[in-house]
């Protein structure tokens, strides 16, 4: 089971594309004044309108991260778009190739990096891409060359790349623009010569980057191979892509002060720190009393008066024991003290949200799925049921946007006695139509259960809304889920690195593949990725969910009077 456990890191793809991106999460979250219940009303379909004439103009602008963004909330505010999610895809990749061709880290990736360790590089990923990624028909040799030529093409008209990798005035001048754009356009036949393996990858794209140096001056010949390493990769799907060995190494990236975990996002101004928001069921959300605009005087002890990004993140790095400490400014009076933790439960802000004769409602937030989840869930049920007399649970899954697949299942099984819970379909035998189910019988808990979900539901967290709902298990309200019904691997590349006697690499140069290899199936044979899963009542505004939510909880309260408690707490 180790190897299996290894293998069952779920990402999320809002998270992946946000992470790579560098935008927080809460982009993607429900706008406040679009109450609709329905994609179908007149404002939803405004406000969609609205967001497609955004993302076009930035489409054509050449501003792939505004369009990217806007494409992200059109993907939540019409879910019937069949365009979007592609379109998405798209502005996604070109926003990730802009990013890594502006970032340092990557450039003195490349920049060390010869032609002949780059093709090596290349054809390794021809070698071992297509053995391992879900679909291997997808996946050919041959058509992730494709995909790295098109990735290429793009390169090559960018400017920062033709700035940063190849002479200076390649592609400016006139005649140097027109032998460029010829190259470019030879790239269609280049598409087309047949590459069935890695000896015939690397020997067809020497010849190819000859061909270019023969039309014009390239400063760095490594950036070109490269440039087909990443689009081999990225062209499969939206969740796979070539990490070079900086964006694994956290050390590596610049520093930049993150409490987004918590809930909490930061900003900079007038010479200090800010809160520039609170996420929505967050961990700070439903614990502090933080609000956006709340002006951080110190942070673990220091003084944040003319803070930068750096002085923030070392003090986030200087915590004392289990939390940061945050203190708030307030305008005549004392300032105020605010703890997050720095291990953020995966369960958090259980309490009761309704209490009626035959028992509480309780509600309690799963905001992702780590190894510690099914405990937790377990701590929240047995304390609201013992303590404060629940009868019903109402579970947050809005926001979550995965985690560990291991995790997601065995909570279902928490809460499903038997019955089956997510198939995996994949190339490897640990995920080839492999079934996993619950037999938890009498173990499991009984109690009537009511989850939210959103279209920031992802990953893990599909998984055990799909498997509760498949098996008539609970009542799902909110929105259509995201629809990232995939596994990931971290496939290490070695073609870089020095390897010992037994083939295991001593150094970190060659980077890593994060590799789709699985995708996921519901209880009752539902695709999962690019559908999501749908809730038994749709509602868009937040808060109406939590109270559609409340009332079918108490709908489902039993009918035998509750247990005596001894005042029980009721919180709102």
């Amino acid at each position: 089971m180790t190897a299996w456990t290894t293998l069952c890191r779920v990402g999320n793809r809002a998270a992946v594309f946000l992470l790579l991106l560098g935008a927080p999460f809460s982009s993607l979250a429900f706008a406040a004044d679009e109450p609709s219940k329905s994609s179908k009303s007149p404002i939803a379909k405004q406000t969609a309108t609205q967001l497609r004439t955004t993302a076009e103009a930035a489409e054509k602008a050449g501003d792939w991260d505004a369009a990217f963004t806007a494409y992200c909330h059109l993907f939540v505010a019409d879910r019937n778009a069949s365009d979007v999610r592609e379109k998405l895809n798209t502005a996604l990749r070109r926003a990730q190739q802009l990013r890594r061709h502006r970032d340092p880290q990557f450039q003195r990736f490349v920049a060390t990096t010869t032609v002949s360790d780059a093709l090596n590089l290349f054809g390794e990923v021809i070698t071992k891409v297509p053995v391992l990624y879900v679909e291997r028909d997808r996946s050919t040799p041959q058509l992730l060359w494709e995909s790295g030529i098109e990735e290429l093409s793009r390169a090559l008209k960018n400017p920062t790349f033709r700035q940063v990798f190849l002479d200076s005035t390649s592609g400016d001048k006139l005649t140097d623009k027109d032998k460029l754009e010829e190259f470019r356009t030879s790239l269609r036949v280049w598409a087309k010569q047949p590459v069935t393996d890695a000896r015939i990858a690397r020997t067809t794209l020497r010849k190819l980057i000859s061909s270019a140096q023969d039309a014009f001056n390239i400063r760095v010949p490594s950036a070109l191979v490269l440039e087909m390493v990443c689009g081999a990769c990225g062209g499969l799907d939206e969740y796979t892509v070539f990490l070079s060995p900086s964006q694994l190494n956290p050390d590596s990236v610049s520093a930049i002060p993150d409490l987004s975990a918590q809930g909490v996002y930061l900003a900079f101004t007038d010479g200090g720190l800010v809160v520039s928001g609170i996420a929505f069921g967050s961990w700070a959300a439903l614990h502090t009393e933080l609000h956006k605009g709340d002006r951080i005087a110190r942070l673990n002890g220091r003084s944040m008066d003319m803070a930068t990004p750096a002085s923030a993140a070392e003090a986030l790095r200087a915590v004392d024991g289990l939390t940061h400490t945050l203190e708030i400014a307030t305008a005549g009076s004392e300032n105020f003290m605010v703890l997050l933790p720095v291990t953020v439960p995966t369960v958090y802000g259980p309490r009761v949200v309704n209490m009626k004769d035959s028992g509480a409602v309780g509600y309690a937030r799963i905001g992702s799925f780590g190894p510690n989840t099914p405990r937790e869930l377990d701590d929240a049920i047995n304390m609201l049921k013992t303590q404060q007399g629940v009868r019903v649970m109402i579970l947050d899954l809005r926001g979550n946007m995965g985690g560990s697949f291991l995790a997601s299942v065995e909570t279902a099984k928490r809460l499903i006695p038997s019955g089956l819970i997510v198939t995996t379909q994949g190339q490897l035998n640990e995920v080839a139509n492999q079934p996993f189910s619950s037999d938890s019988g009498m173990t499991a808990h009984d109690i009537p259960v009511v989850v939210l979900i959103d279209a920031e539901t992802a990953s893990a967290a599909e998984v055990l809304a799909a498997a509760l709902k498949d098996n008539n298990r609970a009542t799902l309200i909110g929105m259509p889920t995201f629809g990232k019904g995939a596994i990931q691997y971290p496939l290490k590349l070695v073609s870089l690195d020095d390897v010992d006697e037994q083939g295991k690499p001593r150094t970190n140069r060659s980077g890593t593949v994060r590799l789709t290899i699985a995708k996921l199936i519901a209880p009752r044979g539902g695709t999962i990725n690019g559908v999501g899963i749908p809730p038994h009542i749709l509602e868009a505004d937040p808060v109406q969910q939590l109270n559609l939510a409340i009332e079918k909880a108490i709908e489902l309260l039993p009918s035998a009077p509750r247990p005596l408690m001894s005042s029980p707490t009721v919180e709102p």
